[in-house]
C-alpha cells in the first residue's frame, strides 16, 4: 500500500512538473507598464540549468522492444523521465541482469520468462511488484507464474500453452470428452487419431502434462508460490490419469508420435487431430485447420503447461518507485498492450486485451483460453530434476515400452509404475542423491 501511495504521489509531482514547465505567463500582470530607473551595470548571474530528467532503463529481446519503443514516448512526456529501451538477447537477460545489477550497469525493468523469477528471487535479483487494482485484468495463471516465496514479482502480459488443432475436412472440430474424439476419428477412416509430441522415441513432459496434471495430479503443490517438498507426481489422481493415457494409447486415440511425425501426420491428412501451440499455425496451415480446447478428463478441462512473460523491476534499481509507476501506470494499460499486440502477437495474459483478441482473432482466443485453464510451468530451481524423469515415464506410456530396462535393470510393468518411479526420482534429485 504504501508502495502504491508512493508511486501515485511521484506521478503527481512529475505531472505537477510538467504543468508548470508548460504554463503561460502571469495573469496578474497590470496593463500599466510600472516605471523603472535605467538598468545598473551588474555582475552576470551565474548560468542556471534544470537537472537532467530521471533515465529508466528497459531491457527487452527485439521483438518485443521493437514493439515498445514507439510507445514510450507519452509516458516520457506525462511523467517527465527518459525511457531507454534497450534491444537485448533473450538468453542472455536472465544471466546478465546477475552481474550488471550488483555491478550499477543493469536495467531498471527487464521483460522476460516467469521461469526465472525463482533463480532470481533467490539471488536478490528481482524486486517484489504489488499489482494493486491491475490484479483483477489478470488470468491467475500469470499471477501464479510470477508467485515466489508469497510474493509477486512481475505484471504477466503474455501467456503461451497448448491446444488442439483440428482439420476441418475431415472433423468438425474437437469433441469434450476423449470417447467422442476416438468416434470422430473412426468416422474419419484415418490411420493415426491424435498426434501428440512425447512418443515415439521422444520422451515430451511439457507436451504430456493433461495426461497427468488435468484432474488433481501435479509435480509440485502451488500455495502462493511451488512447494517442492511436495511431489505429487505419484497421488492418487496422477496415477489414474496416467492409467487413463495408457488406455488411450492401446485403443489408438493418442498416436506413439514424436513432434515431427505428429506434425507430418497432421499435415498429410493421416491424423486430424495435433496437440502443440500456436507456435505451429504456419505448420498447420498445409491444411484448414481449426483451433479448440483440449478435451476434458473427468469432467475437469485440460491443464496444460503455461509459459508466461512478464515485465519486472530490478531489485539493484535506484529508480524502483517509477519503474514500478512505468509498469502498472503505463505498459499494462490496454491501449500499451493492444499495441503491443499488433506488433508482436503473444497471447494476452491480461482479460481487457484478451476480449479484443477474441474478437479479432478466434485461434488467438482459444490458445488463450486453453493457457487459462493451465498452470505455469513451476518456476522454482527444482524444476530441472523434473523434466527427465517425467519425460522418461511418459515415454514408457506412449510407446508402451514396459519390461525391465536392459541398461538400468529397473522394471516398468504399468503406467502406475512408471509414474512412482519418476516421482522417486525427483525426490531423490531434489534431496541431493
Amino acid at each position: 500500500m504504501k508502495k502504491n501511495k508512493l508511486r501515485f504521489l511521484v506521478i503527481l509531482v512529475l505531472l505537477s512538473l510538467v504543468v508548470t514547465a508548460c504554463g503561460g505567463g502571469s495573469d496578474t500582470a497590470s496593463d500599466t507598464p510600472e516605471t523603472t530607473e535605467a538598468p545598473q551595470e551588474t555582475l552576470a548571474a551565474p548560468a542556471t540549468t534544470s537537472p537532467p530528467p530521471v533515465k529508466l532503463v528497459v531491457w527487452a529481446e527485439e521483438k518485443v522492444a521493437t514493439a515498445l519503443d514507439p510507445l514510450v514516448g507519452a509516458y516520457e512526456a506525462a511523467a517527465g523521465v527518459d525511457i531507454e529501451v534497450v534491444v537485448y538477447d533473450f538468453g542472455q537477460i536472465r544471466t546478465d541482469v546477475q552481474t550488471a545489477g550488483p555491478a550499477g550497469e543493469g536495467p531498471d525493468v527487464f521483460l522476460g520468462a516467469h521461469d526465472w523469477v525463482g533463480e532470481l528471487a533467490a539471488n536478490g535479483v528481482v524486486a517484489p511488484l504489488d499489482l494493486g487494482a491491475v490484479a483483477s485484468d489478470l488470468f491467475d495463471v500469470g499471477v501464479q507464474g510470477f508467485s515466489y516465496g508469497g510474493e509477486v514479482y512481475g505484471f504477466p502480459y503474455a501467456t503461451e500453452a497448448i491446444a488442439m488443432f483440428y482439420n476441418k475436412a475431415l472433423v468438425d472440430g474437437v469433441p469434450t470428452t476423449w470417447s467422442d474424439v476416438k468416434a470422430s476419428c473412426d468416422a474419419a477412416g484415418t490411420e493415426l487419431c491424435v498426434g501428440a509430441p512425447g512418443g515415439g522415441g521422444g520422451g515430451d513432459a511439457y507436451h504430456n502434462h493433461p495426461f497427468f496434471g488435468s484432474s488433481g495430479g501435479y509435480i509440485f503443490a502451488f500455495n502462493a508460490g511451488f512447494d517442492p517438498s511436495d511431489v505429487g507426481l505419484d497421488n492418487a489422481q496422477a496415477i489414474a490419469s496416467a492409467e487413463y493415457l495408457d488406455s488411450l494409447v492401446k485403443d489408438g486415440t493418442v498416436a506413439s508420435t514424436d513432434y515431427g511425425a505428429s506434425m507430418s501426420a497432421f499435415q498429410e491428412g493421416r491424423a486430424p487431430y495435433w496437440m502443440t501451440g500456436p507456435w505451429a499455425r504456419g505448420d498447420a496451415s498445409a491444411v484448414d485447420y481449426g483451433v479448440a480446447l483440449i478435451p476434458q478428463f473427468d469432467g475437469n478441462a485440460a491443464t496444460p503447461f503455461v509459459g508466461v512473460r512478464g515485465a519486472m523491476v530490478s531489485a539493484f534499481s535506484d529508480n524502483k518507485v517509477l519503474a514500478q509507476s512505468f509498469i502498472l501506470d503505463f505498459f499494462a494499460t490496454v491501449e500499451v498492450q493492444e499495441s503491443m499486440y499488433n506488433s508482436d502477437p503473444r497471447l494476452p495474459a491480461t482479460k481487457s486485451l484478451f476480449a479484443i483478441v477474441e474478437a479479432a482473432d478466434p485461434i488467438a482466443a482459444q490458445f488463450a483460453a486453453s493457457a487459462a485453464n493451465g498452470i505455469p510451468m513451476p518456476n522454482i530451481p527444482e524444476m530441472g530434476s523434473v523434466w527427465g524423469p517425467v519425460g522418461d515415464a511418459m515415454l514408457i506410456i506412449r510407446d508402451q515400452a514396459y519390461g525391465t530396462n536392459e541398461e538400468t535393470g529397473v522394471t516398468v510393468n504399468s503406467a502406475t509404475d512408471a509414474m512412482k518411479l519418476a516421482a522417486e526420482q525427483v525426490r531423490t534429485a531434489i534431496a541431493g542423491g
